[in-house]
């Protein structure tokens, strides 16, 4: 990754190649090697790749170069897919939904060097996708119902099987915007791990450590999820999951300063992430629970600097 990284960072026709190559074969490979669990992968992991990379340029090079980088990107990758798919969607699709907020997110944290403030700054990007989503809910659900069910290829759907396909469906709107959050905030994480990594830094370590939202964020973000929680809005509920997402992050930095405290903390690192990743129902929820408390409670100060707090 640190060489590929290296690569796209030599000049604007080495990022242009690099950037557009990833973003085509992630267009490119569902349909070309069809619908199984390795084309999903190789897709998930090149646009992943693409978009982490678009980051980094913004990070590394500032708004102007990476923007022209990356409009050349998009044409090109534009041009292929409606040279091979007949339609333009794919390219225009990725650009607007999932390069222009990384690119966003990227020179905001350029310019604050904040990872609370661009956390903060994606929740509202996040909202903003919630807003848009709720215009279109009837559609979106229509269209990705009438997906699953061509999936079937001609199987007839009892009663109770169409009931769960509609439940899951709505279950998927309702984390549409929380899964997009995350996507935007790990890869730009990723883009400043790599930049520290070129860097020969340990700063992104450091941020991460030290990542803070704040009481008044804390506060609202207690008012949001009560309120999501009472009054069952599918919007509402939406924005809840992006704002315990934010707060993840947050009581993740806590896991990371105290065990950073500790030797040999290899394997209590690990057991947390599977945890989190194979529990996220139990493990995410009560990790955004320490993060929001951690605002208040400062988990990270150290014992003997609390006794000295007027």
């Amino acid at each position: 990754m640190l060489a590929l990284a290296r690569y796209t960072l030599k000049g604007p026709y080495q990022a242009t190649a690099i950037v557009g190559l990833l973003a085509i074969v992630a267009v490119f490979v569902i349909p070309v090697l069809g619908y199984s669990l390795a084309s999903v992968v190789l897709a998930f992991v090149t646009n992943l790749l693409a978009v982490m990379l678009v980051g980094l340029i913004i990070l590394t090079q500032g708004s102007a170069a990476g923007l022209k980088v990356i409009a050349i990107a998009a044409l090109a990758l534009s041009l292929a897919a409606w040279m091979g798919l007949k339609s333009v969607e794919p390219g225009i699709s990725m650009a607007l939904m999932q390069w222009l907020p990384v690119i966003v997110l990227a020179q905001i944290l350029r310019s604050s060097k904040s990872l609370g403030l661009t956390l903060l700054a994606g929740v509202l990007i996040g909202l903003v996708i919630i807003v848009i989503q709720s215009l279109v809910w009837s559609e979106l659900e229509s269209s990705w119902l009438t997906q699953l069910v061509q999936r079937r290829e001609g199987a007839e759907i009892q009663q109770a099987e169409a009931e769960q396909l509609v439940q899951f469906v709505r279950l998927m709107l309702l984390f549409l915007a929380s899964t997009m959050y995350l996507m935007y905030i790990l890869v730009i994480f990723l883009a400043r791990w790599l930049q520290a990594k070129l860097a020969e830094s340990k700063g992104f370590g450091q941020e991460f450590r030290a990542l803070t939202l704040g009481k008044p964020a804390a506060t609202a973000a207690l008012v949001v999820v009560l309120a999501g929680l009472w009054l069952q809005y599918a919007w509402l509920v939406s924005f809840a999951f992006v704002v315990v997402i934010a707060f993840m992050f947050q009581g993740i930095a806590v896991v990371h300063s105290r065990l950073a405290e500790k030797k040999n903390t290899t394997g209590l690192f690990v057991l947390f992430y599977v945890l989190l990743v194979f529990t996220w129902q139990i493990t995410g929820i009560l990790t955004a629970i320490t993060g929001i408390i951690d605002n208040w409670l400062d988990f990270r100060k150290k014992p003997g600097n609390r006794n000295n707090v007027n």
